[in-house]
């Protein structure tokens, strides 16, 4: 482990920076000179299998650095600008083969490690009228064992399932809908529909542990489906954690069974916790109770190879992250001028 962390913000006030910054623990933060500060920056993701190699999917493009975010250069992605990028995602499979999500709601796909992309066929439509206008995917995710199979999630937008390689992808409201039939289960805040709560989808991921299983977080909880998003479990978090507003969720490298979460009180709030559990999902305890958030933690994200490396942010910009496996925590507080905080990673 290298111990260099990155968080990236977005511009929600006037002269705030939505860009990337990059910090050697002990140190101090450093803005990415080769991304604009209004890029906005929505997802970072280290290669599985180059080191040096990390993408920072923006509302500008994609961004690629080649000396572990020393320096970063646009690929230029797509021509058209009305076109954000909100998560990239790695072939475990394959070095070359990535996905990206955007928004509005598409998927593109890379063959050469990032340098070029072309969009894929994507037929999930928007569900519902939003007053930030349309919709993002915001995590794409490999099925462990069938490369056949991926998983996708856009906010306010629900799953979307891929069954020929990523090549089509197509809605599967039919678990979440029924879900949300439950009365604990309704919520809505954008919309006049009920069901909007199950369809606020934040993060998907999946791990070899349970190969056929996806791990659905949506801002009313976590949800385990193991029909490709059919019919979907409650896995019930409200019974370990006093919170009502779900972000984020990763898979633990080396810990198949080890899930991390981070959890607040809304969208916009003054308190949040990272959770983490050891049964993959069937109980939760808290992993940060040395830390205090004081607005909702965004994002959460853990050490591609090492499980004992964990980083979370929230949306003020406290970052906090730990070694050595949640026993200790360090807290480094972005700038000032950053704007609000959406994603961390560590290398």
């Amino acid at each position: 482990m290298d111990k260099v962390l990155f968080a990236g913000t977005a511009v929600t006030r006037e002269g705030a920076t939505g860009s990337l910054y990059r910090l050697v623990h002990g140190q101090e933060w450093e803005k990415a000179a080769d991304i604009p500060d209004d890029a906005a920056v929505q997802a970072i993701v280290q290669h599985p299998g180059f080191d040096q190699v990390i993408f920072a999917a923006t509302r500008k493009g994609i961004y690629k650095s080649e000396d572990k975010g020393i320096t970063w250069r646009d690929v230029r992605a797509t021509p058209d600008p009305k076109i954000q990028f909100w998560s990239v995602e790695v072939d475990p499979r394959n070095p070359d083969h990535l996905f990206a999500g955007t928004s509005p709601i598409g998927v593109f796909e890379s063959h050469d490690c990032g340098e070029t992309w072309a969009p894929c066929a994507v037929n999930h439509p928007e569900r519902f009228d939003i007053r930030f206008g349309a919709s993002r995917v915001m995590r794409l995710a490999f099925h462990p064992t069938d490369p056949k199979v991926l998983y996708g999630i856009a906010e306010i937008n629900g799953f979307m399932l891929s069954t020929d390689g990523g090549k089509t992808w197509n809605s599967q409201p039919v678990g979440l809908l029924e879900l949300a039939k439950r009365e604990e289960l309704r919520n809505k805040i954008e919309t006049d529909d009920e069901s909007e709560g199950m369809f606020d989808a934040h993060a998907v991921t999946t791990t070899p542990a349970a190969p056929d299983s996806l791990f659905y977080l949506c801002r009313m909880g976590v949800f385990e489906s193991r029909d490709q998003g059919k019919t979907f479990e409650d896995l019930k978090v409200r019974n370990f954690a006093p919170f009502s507003y779900c972000r984020d969720l990763r898979a633990v490298a080396g810990r198949p069974d080890k899930l991390y979460a981070c959890f607040s009180i809304a969208s916009r709030s003054n308190a949040g916790a990272v959770y983490t559990s050891d049964d993959l999902g069937r109980t939760w305890r808290r992993a940060d109770s040395q830390m205090t958030a004081h607005s909702t933690i965004m994002g959460i994200n853990v050490h591609k190879d090492d499980g004992r490396g964990v980083i979370a942010v929230t949306r003020g910009g406290q970052v906090f992250y730990t070694f050595d496996g949640a026993e200790s925590w360090v807290e480094k507080q972005l700038p000032a001028d950053a704007g609000d905080a959406f994603c961390a990673a560590m290398i």
